[in-house]
């Protein structure tokens, strides 16, 4: 074994090779290429909505990502570009945060950039900082806890306990499935030599940190009811149920892909020798996670922030056990940029919709393009997301313009779904519309809008649903888009009148609408 790969971690202040830069560089360059024939996704036009409502401590959603959609709107950027500016410089962040990784685990410079170069390949981390979603944000904050805890097991400065906090409750203020991982973090700490450390300082003000940090999510359920737990209980009847163990375990090698190898011999090497004298703690932290998202029915890709800690472990046992020989690393190296080239297209929506389609089908994987409610589709799901916001948006304005200014004034604009009401909302001002208003999750707590209002335009529904609650509906628009998914590939476009009720007793009474 070389005298590299001996090296019991990688000092703080040690620089990382220039190849590492560079990958997370072409991370970064590959997120803001051009996708032609696709707009924003549908949750992107949620968080945008929740930016145009933030109140940090008043919000049902965790609200980092509603501050960080409010910040892609002061760049001076067209806005579809600037959030996946923050996108894509968060997962060029984790590109550097793995190989940081693979070096305090004793990689030596080929193990950190062949780490770096193994994540960057993943479609799970292509695909999620092509969105602006909390999913990429969340994958950010646990690479640093991984990195945090490495450094720790490691025998580096006690301050890294500091780092572990914040990404706890920057984690809890970005997506709530971080109780995992802070809980999965706190058994691996209780049972490592790391209890001791708790006779000091630094665990209790990292603890500290993190509660601060958590507080604006965990105020804003509070003031709620915990709303949290009425969307966890409809996601469970509605999509969680379909995830069986065997899919969630195999489902980790198809987020892997290419780095599948590497993520499973991770998995192996954090509780072999010479990894294991040092960082099983590891080992254990992402089998506790593992475990608790398998008890409780997690979606596959809710494990991915763990990859990159598995994956760094994995190219440096392999390196340090093959001796780092120029033909194992260039051999690796050529499987993982082929798989990524191939995983490419389906990670970062760079094809038109049809070729995308011919594209998939033709490799086909067809749980890559398997809806969260097992209905197949000629595109990914979260590609179909991305298509005929705008195109609704035109059709209503249509519809609006077309009465007489009298009653538009009286005239309040309803999104059937949060996707709808999203478009309505970042549209509304370039169509000259008013914003809208849904009963879909949050936007149902922002209100009903124009108290006066007497006429509604609704995107969304049927004729017959409608005429429970007013005297006159009219279909005025329908909007078509088969490349889009099931629900949106028809839309109907209602225009309303004569409610049987004063429009807030409306809506009062029907309450708002999860999942």
């Amino acid at each position: 074994m070389s005298g590299t790969s001996r090296a019991p971690f990688s000092p703080a202040g040690a620089s990382l090779p220039a190849l590492v830069w560079a990958l997370a560089t072409l991370s970064l360059a590959l997120h803001l290429l051009p996708r032609p024939g696709y707009g924003f996704h549908r949750d992107e036009l949620l968080y945008l909505a929740m930016g145009d409502h933030l109140d940090l401590f008043r919000m049902q959603f965790p609200p980092v990502i509603a501050v960080l959609a409010e910040l892609a709107r002061l760049l001076p950027l067209n806005l579809l570009v600037a959030i996946h500016l923050l996108s894509g410089l968060a997962a060029a962040a984790v590109v550097v945060l793995t190989a940081r990784i693979a070096g305090r685990l004793g990689g030596a410079a080929p193990a950190q950039a062949l780490a770096a170069l193994a994540v960057l390949s993943t479609p799970f981390l292509l695909r999620a900082g092509s969105m602006l979603q909390p999913v990429i944000f969340e994958f950010l904050w646990w690479t640093a806890g991984a990195l945090a805890l490495v450094s720790l097991l490691a025998g580096a400065d006690r301050r890294w306990w500091l780092a572990l906090g914040a990404v706890a409750g920057l984690g809890a203020s970005t997506k709530f499935t971080t109780a995992v991982f802070a809980l999965a973090a706190a058994l691996a700490l209780l049972a490592s030599p790391l209890r001791r450390d708790l006779a000091g300082r630094w665990p209790w003000l990292g603890l500290g940190l993190a509660t601060l940090l958590a507080s604006p999510a965990l105020a804003g359920q509070a003031a709620w009811g915990w709303p949290f737990l009425t969307q966890l209980q409809v996601l469970r009847e509605s999509q969680l149920e379909r995830v069986t163990p065997a899919a969630f375990l195999t489902g980790q090698l198809l987020i892997a892909f290419a780095a599948a190898p590497l993520l499973v011999l991770g998995a192996i090497a954090l509780w072999v020798a010479p990894l294991r004298m040092r960082f099983w703690p590891a080992g254990l932290y992402a089998a506790a996670a593992a475990v608790i998202l398998l008890l409780t029915g997690g979606k596959e890709y809710y494990l991915a922030p763990i990859h990159p800690l598995l994956i760094a472990a994995g190219a440096t046992a392999l390196l340090a056990w093959t001796d780092y020989r120029p033909v194992v690393i260039g051999g690796i190296a050529a499987w993982l940029v082929v798989g990524g080239a191939i995983a490419l297209p389906a990670g970062i929506p760079i094809l038109r919709p049809g070729p995308m389609a011919a594209y998939l089908a033709r490799i086909g994987i067809t749980r890559a393009v398997t809806t969260n409610y097992g209905e197949v589709l000629p595109l990914p799901q979260d590609y179909a997301d991305m298509l005929g916001w705008r195109e609704q948006v035109a059709a209503v304005a249509e519809v609006y313009h077309r009465l007489d200014p009298a009653e538009r004034a009286r005239t309040s604009i309803v999104g059937g779904n949060y996707g709808r009401a999203g478009a309505l909302a970042v549209y509304h001002a370039a169509f000259g519309l008013p914003y809208p208003v849904s009963r879909h999750g949050d936007f149902y707590h922002w209100g009903f809008g124009n108290p006066d209002a007497t006429t509604v335009i609704i995107v969304g529904g049927t004729v017959e649903e409608l005429s429970d609650l007013f005297g006159e509906v009219t279909l005025a628009a329908v909007v078509r888009n088969p490349q889009s998914v099931p629900e949106e590939q028809e839309v109907r476009v209602h225009l309303c009148r004569l409610p049987r009720k004063p429009l807030p007793q409306i809506w009062q009474e029907l309450g708002p609408v999860w999942g």
